[in-house]
């Protein structure tokens, strides 16, 4: 395999956390389907994958600067109270925000105090060891 050549992949995955505990699953469900080299999945992951022929399975487990890195004090926003809505204003509450770049995400909020509310805008993953057990269902050269 060259650094050029390109796939299409679809496989199955669970997602645990350290504690092995599963974060998400498609184990049995419509596979997830990705073509390598246009960063539409964790790099780590996605060199991990490539090396696997059809059928093969195999457990990765990725450190947290290979997966979704530390989680960023700057990465929380704080927001005058009334900013939020009202319903979202409790901690572990997920909303809709625009980060700085302009786009749309989920964020949570983390805390409400008097005047302020604030929000993490770090991935749901960040700061956590990642294993993915995959099998690959099909992998073809573009």
């Amino acid at each position: 395999m060259s650094d050029t050549e390109q796939y299409q992949i679809s496989f199955e995955f669970s997602l645990s956390d350290e504690a092995g505990i599963v974060i998400d699953s498609n184990v049995g469900k419509q596979p997830m389907s990705f073509k390598s080299g246009l960063d539409e999945m964790l790099p780590a992951l996605e060199d991990e994958l490539l090396l696997l022929e059809v059928g093969e399975e195999k457990s990765v487990i990725l450190p947290v600067e290979k997966a979704y890195g530390e989680i960023k004090k700057e990465k929380f926003g704080h927001f005058p109270v009334a900013a939020i809505p009202e319903k979202a204003r409790r901690p572990g509450h997920k909303i809709m925000a625009r980060t700085p770049e302009g786009q749309d995400e989920m964020v949570e909020v983390v805390e409400v105090n008097d005047d302020s509310v604030v929000v993490d805008f770090n991935h749901p993953l960040a700061g956590m060891v990642l294993q993915f057990d995959v099998k690959i269902i099909s992998k073809a050269l573009l």
